[in-house]
C-alpha cells in the first residue's frame, strides 16, 4: 500500500497520512483521537512529535541543535542528535570495529526506513517499518500499532539474520530521552518495588531511588537543579516498566518493554551541567533507555562478556515495547 495514489484518507478515528515531506525527510504521521505521532523515515523513523492532544504534550524533547535539513556532514549518529528518541541498532555506546568492519552506533537511527501500511482502519492502524543494515546482513522490522480512542501505542520488533551461513552478534535497543516540555524540574520517576540502582564503573548498587555516599542520600526519582553533575547510571528493575510524571503538565508517561531482550535500563542524566561537545550546557534533559548491554560496551566487548544479542544464521529475535500517554486532574 506504498504510496497509493487513490488511498483513502480519514479525518477521524485511527488514519495515516503518507507521502509527506518535512525539513527534506520523508515523514509518516500516525494519529487516532488521543496521540498524534509524526514520524521521520528518513532519519531513523524517530518521532519528532509524540503528541498527547488531550494535555497537548509533546513527549518528545528537542535539543538546542532543532532539526536541521539533512546534509551529507551531519552523517553519524552524535552529531545528527536532536534529542528525542531512537533505536540503536547494531551497535549502542561507540562506533567500533569488529569483525574486519566498522559497526556504526545507531546506524538505524541516522538511516532510511522503508514502510508499508499492513491496516489501516477507523479501529485500528498498523505500519510495518523496515531498515536493511549495511554494515552487517541485518534486517530490522517494526510493527507499530495504533488502536481507535488508546493512548498506548505498541511496537512489536523482529531482528533477522540474512547470511545462511553465520551467526551474526549485535547490541540493540531504544534510546529515549526526555526533556521539555514534557520534563522540567518538577518531574518524578516511578519504579516499581525490588528496583536497584547500579553504577557500572564503580559496581556499587543502591535500591531504588536513593543513591548513598559519604553518608548523603541523593534522592534519583526527582530532578536536580540546572548545574548539577550526575553519573550514568543503569537500573535493573523487577518488571521492566517505568512511569514519568510531570505533575505541572497533568500528564504521564508509561513505559514497558521486554526485559528478557533488554534487560538494562540506562539512565542518563544532563541537567546543564556538560559544558563540552555535543550540550555545552545548554540542556536539561534524562534518558531512560532500555538496551541489551550495561553502559557503555562496545559490540566487541559485549561478544566478549557474553552479553551480545546472537542470531542464528537465516534466524531471528523478537522484541517488543509499548508507550502510554494519559492525562491526570
Amino acid at each position: 500500500m506504498v504510496g497509493e495514489l487513490y488511498r483513502p484518507l480519514r479525518n477521524a478515528g485511527c488514519r495515516i497520512t503518507d507521502d509527506l515531506v518535512f525539513k527534506g525527510y520523508r515523514s509518516l504521521v500516525l494519529e487516532n483521537e488521543k496521540l498524534l505521532i509524526h514520524l521521520l523515515l528518513d532519519k531513523g523513523a524517530e518521532p519528532i512529535r509524540w503528541l498527547h492532544k488531550p494535555t497537548d504534550t509533546d513527549m518528545i524533547w528537542i535539543s538546542h541543535n532543532g532539526l536541521g535539513a539533512p546534509h551529507a556532514m551531519y552523517a553519524d549518529y552524535q552529531i545528527s542528535y536532536i534529542g528525542g528518541w531512537q533505536e540503536m541498532f547494531p551497535e549502542v555506546s561507540y562506533t567500533s570495529e569488529y569483525r574486519g568492519g566498522t559497526v556504526h552506533r545507531g546506524e538505524t537511527a541516522i538511516t532510511p526506513w522503508d514502510y508499508r501500511i499492513v491496516k489501516d482502519e477507523p479501529d485500528e492502524i498498523r505500519v510495518l517499518l523496515v531498515n536493511q543494515i549495511r554494515s552487517m546482513p541485518f534486517r530490522l522490522e517494526k510493527l507499530i500499532i495504533l488502536g481507535t480512542g488508546s493512548e498506548t501505542v505498541r511496537i512489536e520488533e523482529t531482528v533477522r539474520n540474512l547470511s545462511p551461513s553465520t551467526a551474526l552478534e549485535a547490541n540493540w535497543g531504544h534510546h529515549l530521552a526526555y526533556g521539555p516540555p514534557f520534563l522540567g524540574e518538577d518531574s518524578i520517576i516511578s519504579l516499581s518495588e525490588g528496583a536497584k540502582i547500579c553504577n557500572p564503573v564503580t559496581g556499587e548498587s543502591w535500591d531504588w531511588p536513593l543513591m548513598r555516599r559519604a553518608g548523603t542520600d541523593t534522592d534519583l526519582s526527582v530532578m536536580p537543579e540546572p548545574g548539577t553533575e550526575r553519573e550514568l547510571l543503569y537500573i535493573a528493575t523487577p518488571d521492566s516498566a517505568y512511569r514519568l510524571t510531570s505533575p505541572s503538565r497533568g500528564v504521564s508517561l508509561d513505559v514497558r518493554w521486554d526485559g528478557s531482550v533488554w534487560p538494562y535500563l540506562w539512565y542518563w542524566q544532563n541537567f546543564r551541567a556538560d559544558m563540552n561537545a555535543p550540550f555545552f550546557g545548554c540542556d536539561y534533559n534524562i534518558g531512560l533507555e532500555m538496551f541489551n548491554v550495561p553502559p557503555k560496551l562496545t559490540l566487541g566487548e559485549a561478544v566478549e562478556q557474553g552479553r551480545a544479542l546472537v542470531v542464528p544464521p537465516l534466524g531471528s529475535v523478537s522484541s517488543w515495547l509499548e508507550l502510554k500517554a494519559f492525562g491526570f486532574v
